[in-house]
């Protein structure tokens, strides 16, 4: 079945290339390839994970997919290649989604990026957690994801925009239960998002609120509960002159329960048993990026952390984590980038398991991204 699949992609990728130029219609491809080393060391205590490996592997990233453009209406899809490093590839939906563009704004419908989601230009493998051993996963690029960049990945949602930058989005529900003891039911409204996007001249900003909710019931537990998460969120970009600055602030309010790609426990409300009620926990970080542009490449460094709290969990104590990088997009020919990069991975301390991470555990990558864009 799998062979079957990637045959069918591969005759439609050669179909869109091979289709003769059509107004509006543009085809594109994107390959990405993460070669480096990649190690992980426990905390002081054991946990974790403790390895190191050399990967040459196609990233989760490697793209490929077409846009149209009519007069009122547009269309974008989008194919993902997911490698699981042994040379064995499955595609995935990234984008499918149309555009209608009426005077005054447009309306957005199908499967695209959340209003909130705003990457960093870190390349280095995404870490996850597997009940305390942190390990990579094949991805090639993490962008500060869990470590102050809000990601819930690509979702289907309505989103009406006005043309002076303000927008609302109703978004598919998240009905993550994190494992805090009782069973959440479906969402009896949808993701909600409202915001403003701002912009001018060297500058653009974000700002906006999002707000999720679900039920929870638990038989001799806890009678039926709403489960509220809330994010507020900015993001913004703006040149400085000899660098440009991207960035992204938030704090929210049970943000795992949200459906926020996060490492840290005390993202997730926790439920009182004394009393049959959720404990909110609060939850809060963002990212900053410097680029410098220094023909023909361009050095980029940058800084994330993320922490939440809850009172049912270390007394309430910080659960935190933070990530750097440092990178240099260099242009080989057109349409050909190598990016070098150096990745650090920091998760702090867990007070939550009672253990203290100040010295891990730790993760650290050393290598390159090659991109090819076609």
């Amino acid at each position: 079945m799998k062979k079957l699949a990637i045959g069918f992609l591969a005759i439609t990728l050669l179909a869109l290339f091979a289709m003769p130029a059509v107004a509006g219609f543009e085809p594109y491809a994107s390959m990405r390839l993460a070669v480096g080393w990649w190690d992980t060391e426990p905390n002081d205590t054991g946990t974790g994970a403790d390895y190191d490996t050399i990967m040459v592997e196609l990233g989760d990233f490697s793209r490929f997919g077409a846009k149209w453009k009519g007069e009122e209406l547009s269309g974008h899809f989008e194919l993902g290649l997911k490698g699981d490093g042994r040379g064995s590839n499955s595609a995935y939906t990234r984008l499918l989604y149309g555009t209608w563009k009426f005077n005054g704004g447009s309306l957005m419908v199908g499967q695209n990026y959340d209003p909130y989601t705003f990457i960093s230009d870190q390349m280095a493998p995404r870490l996850k957690d597997l009940g305390g051993v942190h390990v990579r996963e094949i991805d090639a690029e993490n962008y500060f994801i869990g470590y102050g960049c809000l990601w819930d990945s690509r979702q289907p949602q309505i989103k009406l925009t006005l043309d002076s930058g303000l927008y609302l989005a109703a978004i598919q529900p998240d009905p993550e239960d994190g494992g805090i003891g009782v069973d959440l039911g479906e969402a009896d409204f949808p993701k909600l998002c409202v915001g403003w996007e701002i912009k001018q001249d060297n500058l653009f900003l974000n700002p906006g609120f999002a707000w999720n909710q679900i039920q929870a019931t638990e038989a001799g537990v806890m009678d039926e509960e709403d489960l509220d998460s809330w994010l507020l969120y900015l993001n913004g970009k703006f040149a400085l002159g000899a660098a440009d600055i991207k960035g992204s602030v938030h704090y929210g309010q049970n943000l795992g329960n949200f459906g926020l790609w996060n490492r840290e426990a005390a993202a997730y409300a926790q439920v009182d048993f004394a009393d049959g009620d959720f404990e909110d926990s609060d939850c809060y970080g963002g990212y900053v990026q410097l680029a410098f542009p220094l023909d023909p490449a361009t050095i980029t460094l940058g800084v994330g952390y993320t922490a939440s709290e809850n009172d049912l969990l270390a007394d309430g104590d910080e659960d935190d984590q933070m990530s750097y990088f440092v990178n240099a997009k260099i242009p080989f020919a057109d349409n050909f980038w190598v990016i070098p990069e150096f990745s650090y991975y920091d998760h702090g301390d867990d007070p939550v398991n009672s253990v203290d991470e100040a010295d891990g555990p730790e993760a650290w990558f050393a290598g390159a991204l090659l991109r090819m864009d076609f």
